[in-house]
């Protein structure tokens, strides 16, 4: 054998080992850097309410990466389902969300990069609360009688602790009977033809898929006087 040909040799072997040893160097698993919720590190979040999960990913070899979420209830709007997987570069925001039913939910995550057998994993705890609202309304007040008079009655202050939305229900009680405008917002409206103590009673409830509580129940009571400061 030629020395020309044991030198060519070498530099082949050579440039087999360096460029196999570089090969195997460059292929490196990916990095999860950062996993953040919109509702912050510890979420609590009502029946049916819904958490925006955002991934941000590093992978030193650009590779597409794919990942995979379980959730131990609810569903992720992407697939319907309890079970997410999709595809994506360095970040990717999916939302998931609460069942109706109150517990503590572990949302599991998978990355990898289809390369290295090495997955990323990492995941979120979340709780899904269920406490009744509390029904509240104004104060009770007197009001003079005129000819356009139209009395709002307010229970904007009526709240939900886990934040779902409340169904609003007023009753009458007493005083001549009135027509309740808009009776199932917080702020209905009826017009007061004579006077007198009219009385309404309110109650809320936070009903998701025809699931939850309703509230206590509060009364207000607004006085109609005549013209000349007299009730009824």
């Amino acid at each position: 054998m030629s020395r020309s040909t044991q030198v060519l040799g070498l530099i082949f072997l050579f440039a087999l080992w360096f460029g196999g040893c570089s090969l195997l160097d460059r292929q490196q698993s990916p990095k999860l850097l950062d996993l953040r919720t919109d509702r912050g590190s510890e979420p609590s979040v009502g029946r049916g309410q819904e958490v925006r999960i955002t991934i941000v990913t590093d992978d030193p070899d650009s590779d597409e990466l794919d990942f995979r979420w379980i959730a131990t209830g609810g569903e992720f709007t992407s697939s319907r389902q309890d079970t997410l997987i999709d595809l994506f570069q360095d970040s990717v925001t999916v939302v998931w969300k609460a069942p109706i039913e109150a517990g503590v939910y572990e949302l599991f995550l998978e990355v990898g990069d289809g390369q290295s057998e090495q997955l990323v994993t990492s995941g979120v705890r979340v709780a899904v609360t269920q406490v009744p609202p509390v029904a509240a309304v104004g104060p009770d007040r007197e009001v003079d009688l005129n000819d356009s008079l139209r009395v709002i009655l307010d229970g904007t202050e009526s709240l939900d602790p886990d934040q779902d939305a409340l169904m609003y229900f007023w009753q009458q009680l007493a005083g001549p009977r009135v027509g309740l405008q808009n009776s199932n917002s917080p702020s209905p409206e009826f017009e007061a033809l004579a006077p007198a103590d009219y009385i309404f009673e309110l109650r809320v409830a936070d009903l998701v898929d025809g699931v939850g509580d309703t509230s206590n129940v509060v009364v207000v009571k607004v006085r109609v006087t005549d013209r000349n400061g007299r009730g009824d």
